[in-house]
């Protein structure tokens, strides 16, 4: 069975389609106020979306990348630390030790509590757009592919003909490896790794990532299991394909994809979301060498 960040991965170089229920009301930015040449990350240019609040930093500054910000939205608040492997870090040691010797070409961490009990089976982690893509698939493909993934993977959701497309998939069953504490047990995001500890809350019938993975990548066996408001939530992702400091993304068999044009005068997005549309986190990537102006 491919995995789901493969699939993920796959559909996005054919262009294919899956509908799925998901409610949402993702608001379309303007770009960055900033010109280029004062953007503090060279190529990238990283803010929070309207529904997430980031301590310390206006809604049309960038945000750090390679040290740890605070964060907070109507359901969750935390902390997030972004590594992007070809963009200047504010913490050039630590982006160094972090890249070197891999081929990870961006990090995301994120950790904090959520605000009130939400089922696991309800928040999503990925890309949602706020206006239609410029290179849209045929509509009629989605017979066809809604089936297909829907036996693959259950938790994926692939729309990108709609007016606000996504690629999304279940955020319990996506992260690399997570771990559930109790406060003051977190661990250390800024580490290289963060080891999953799932099994003393979850069960040992998910106590590996593997198992962890697949059980909680499915929306059915995901509605068994809840995000708590007491224990401090850590999720751990990275990525070999998404390059964000060159607007570019690896595809097997099809090599190295400028995805810029195909997406249209919009950032990408790094986004966690409930399937009524309430925001976790929202990121906005916009890139130096993408048409955003409207």
């Amino acid at each position: 069975m491919l995995s789901t960040n493969t699939f993920y991965k796959i559909c996005i170089a054919c262009n294919l389609l899956a509908m799925a229920e998901f409610s949402s009301d993702f608001t379309h930015m303007e770009g960055p106020a900033l010109k280029q040449a004062q953007w503090p990350h060279d190529a990238v240019f990283v803010q929070a979306g309207p529904t997430m609040e980031v301590t310390g930093i206006g809604s049309n500054q960038p945000v750090p990348l390679g040290v740890p910000f605070n964060i907070e939205s109507s359901l969750f608040k935390g902390t997030i630390l972004l590594r992007f492997r070809n963009v200047k870090s504010d913490h050039p040691e630590s982006h160094t030790r972090y890249f070197q010797g891999r081929k990870r070409l961006m990090q995301t961490v994120v950790q904090g509590r959520f605000k009130r009990p939400t089922k696991m089976s309800d928040v999503y982690v990925g890309s949602i757009f706020a206006r239609p893509l410029a290179g849209a698939p045929p509509p009629a493909m989605e017979r066809v592919m809604n089936k297909i993934i829907g036996r693959i993977a259950p938790g994926l959701m692939i729309d990108l003909s709609s007016k606000e497309p996504k690629v999304i998939a279940l955020l319990a069953g996506t992260a690399q490896t997570m771990s559930i504490d109790a406060p003051g047990n977190e661990p250390d995001i800024t580490l290289p790794e963060i080891e999953e500890n799932v099994a003393s809350t979850l069960g040992t019938i998910i106590a590996t990532t593997s198992k962890r993975r697949k059980h909680l990548g499915h929306p059915q066996k995901a509605a068994s299991y809840e995000y708590d408001t007491n224990s401090i939530y850590t999720f751990h992702t990275y990525d070999d394909a998404m390059d964000y400091g060159l607007g570019t993304m690896r595809i097997p068999m099809y090599g190295e994809v400028d995805i810029k044009p195909r997406i249209g005068p919009q950032p990408l997005t790094l986004t966690a979301v409930t399937q009524s549309g309430e925001t976790l986190y929202d990121l906005r990537v916009w890139h130096a060498n993408h048409n955003y102006q409207s």
